[in-house]
């Protein structure tokens, strides 16, 4: 740029670039004294003016004084290049001091003694820590285990299958949302990538181990910080992605057209999810990173965001309408490619696919008539059709395959030495376990068994083993046993305690332990049911996605009309056993099914522990004598 003015020789132009290249341009540096002297009194004689840096400096306060003078204003006047560049160099080093100064004047305020007997103090009313303890209590651990776990997952399904599974929904769900705007699809995705199955893993492994015992804040600090970082970049979009779920799961009514309660159980669900996730989850880990570092530092500023280690090229708002709609077009094409593979791999069965289908419904209703369910029958032909129907149809059998085993013999089979003999028959959380035992014993096998041959799948361009997934299903299996075990204790502590009321002096102290007793009792039913009904849920979702790849004609399932044979000991039977492989996966699907829809909204589910005479002899039959 140059630099313009007005003086009483007329207007003079002054650039440092525009003089060097004149310099070079006249060959100045090659010159001798009097070639040079000889151009200036050229120069001069045309009328020119020579001036040094020294003159410059010494004619600017005088222009300046005189622009004062007359019109009131000033301006930057004539600097040299090396004075400009030391100006802009001691602009830059003074905003960095400044800075320093500003984060270590925070840093020192964030971890002095008040800001860290503050910190203390409300880790302690919050429940998370003891005041002089750096132990993280299991009240925390259960919040995360329990509610924090349902709600990430939650925002993981939801994600998925609005962005990623039905390529039908995606692409109108992208379309949508990029109308309202791209932050609305990268807040959708981001909330997908919430759930981390190894780092919640790492932040609950001692708990599910001593799940009565503190942990030391340093042994979670890794993964306690991960996830609360994920939490942070979406803490400013809370409201946004509360918007862009209602928008998306609107969307998806509207191109899959089934029953409306099934989307406003959807929005529901992901609002008192979500409502978790920030009211409850979000500030118990600000408040656990604040006490491991020992810093008062509030989320926002500089100083937490380093704490935990934020990096800016991590923050929302970074995706575009283009990058959306690109998006939409990738995931379009890897879903078009994923399809195509699957479609050649299974060209041989394809042909036979609606045969095979109906094959399954025929076999289903050929077991039901041989267990005698003629009601469950009719029900079921009354039942709606489409997806809701056969939803309906596979409930209505799983229930009637927990009925064909009555509950007073599942109780001897599993309890013979009568170690529960103090918990009533009517108890929720003892008929669960006992599904549970039954489920292990009678169709757990067609998660392990190498008969039933699986192939490698696609899913939105991602490549799923299901033979591993099935098997690390599997192995949750313990979780619920162990809840289980620390139920039975409880009990034993309650009755213990109800029964001792005779020996009680103090009638007041005895009510109190009692109701102490009962109150843990009840925690430890709840949290036991959560276990057995999470882990019905995934058996039910890996093999739910089975069957439906064979009844599209896909090639997940490799051998669906071969028999499963096992080697049985004589008089020991398997209900399995001779089973086709589409029935084995059809009837524990259903089992699977229909306990977890009993643990969340049936029979076995709610707030007392133990069901009434009338409502267990409507479910199982009289009580046993």
């Amino acid at each position: 740029m140059i630099d313009w003015y007005i003086d009483s020789t007329g207007i003079r132009a002054m650039d440092e670039m525009e003089f060097d290249r004149t310099r070079k341009a006249i060959g100045a540096q090659n010159m001798g004294a009097q070639d040079r002297k000889k151009m200036l009194d050229q120069f001069k004689g045309s009328g020119g003016q020579v001036l040094g840096e020294r003159a410059l400096k010494k004619e600017e306060p005088e222009r300046d004084r005189s622009r004062g003078r007359s019109s009131g204003g000033g301006g930057d006047g004539t600097r040299m290049p090396s004075e400009i560049a030391r100006e802009n160099r001691k602009k830059e080093l003074e905003a960095q001091a400044r800075l320093r100064k500003e984060l270590e004047a925070e840093e020192k305020a964030a971890s002095g003694f008040f800001a860290r007997m503050g910190i203390k103090m409300r880790c302690m009313f919050m429940g998370l820590t003891p005041y002089g303890q750096d132990m993280v209590k299991p009240s925390f651990f259960s919040l995360i285990n329990l509610e924090g776990k349902r709600a990430l997952m939650e925002c993981n399904i939801l994600g998925n299958e609005l962005l990623f599974t039905e390529p039908a929904v995606s692409k109108e769900v992208r379309k949508e949302l990029s109308r309202s705007g791209p932050i609305y699809v990268e807040i959708l995705e981001r909330a997908s990538k919430l759930y981390d199955r190894k780092e919640l893993s790492e932040l609950l492994s001692d708990y599910q181990d001593y799940p009565e015992r503190s942990v030391p804040l340093d042994a979670i600090r890794p993964s306690l910080f991960a996830l609360l970082r994920k939490l942070y970049y979406l803490r400013p979009y809370s409201e946004a992605f509360q918007v862009a779920a209602e928008l998306a799961i609107g969307t998806q009514q509207r191109v899959q057209k089934k029953a409306a309660s099934l989307y406003d159980a959807k929005r529901k669900k992901i609002r008192g999810d979500w409502r978790t996730l920030m009211e409850q989850i979000y500030p118990s880990l600000v408040a656990l990173a604040q006490r491991a570092e020992m810093k008062k530092a509030e989320p926002g500023s500089r100083l937490f965001e380093n704490m935990i280690g934020v990096v800016d090229s991590e923050k929302l708002g970074k995706l575009t309408a283009a990058d959306a709609a690109a998006g939409t077009q990738a995931q379009s094409s890897q879903q078009a490619s994923a399809q195509k593979e699957k479609t050649e791999e299974g060209k041989t069965e394809s042909g036979e696919a609606e045969e095979e289908k109906a094959s399954v419904s025929e076999d289903q209703n050929e077991t039901s008539e041989t267990e005698g369910s003629e009601d469950v029958t009719e029900n079921e032909e009354e039942a709606p059709s489409g997806p809701e129907g056969q939803q309906h149809k596979e409930l209505q059998y799983g229930m009637q395959l927990m009925n064909s085993f009555p509950l007073d013999e599942l109780r001897k089979r599993y309890d013979p030495k009568g170690e529960w003999k103090l918990v009533p028959n009517q108890d929720k959380v003892v008929i669960a376990y006992l599904f549970l035992r039954l489920f292990e014993d009678e169709f757990s096998v067609v998660l392990t068994t190498p008969q039933i041959k699986l192939h490698t799948a696609y899913r939105g361009g991602v490549k799923i083993d299901y033979r591993e997934r099935m098997s690390d299903c599997l192995e949750k299996i313990r979780q619920p046993y162990d809840y289980f075990k620390t139920y039975i204790h409880e009990c034993l502590e309650f009755h213990r305690a109800a029964k001792d009321s005779a020996q009680a002096g103090n009638y007041v102290e005895h009510a109190k332990k009692v109701s102490f007793h009962d109150s843990r009792r009840g925690q430890s039913g709840r949290q036991t049911r959560i276990q057995i009904k999470d882990f019905m849920d995934e058996v039910q979702t890996i093999l739910t996605e089975i069957i439906e790849d064979f009844r599209a004609g896909g090639s997940t399932l490799s051998n669906p009309d071969e028999s499963l044979q096992f080697d049985l000991k004589p008089n020991e039977g398997m209900r399995l056993d001779g089973k086709k492989v589409k029935e084995a996966l059809m009837e524990t699907s259903c089992f699977a099914k229909a306990l977890a829809h009993r643990l969340e909204s049936g029979d076995l589910y709610g707030g007392v522990i133990e069901m009434n005479t009338e409502d267990y002899e409507k479910s199982f039959g009289a009580l046993p004598s």
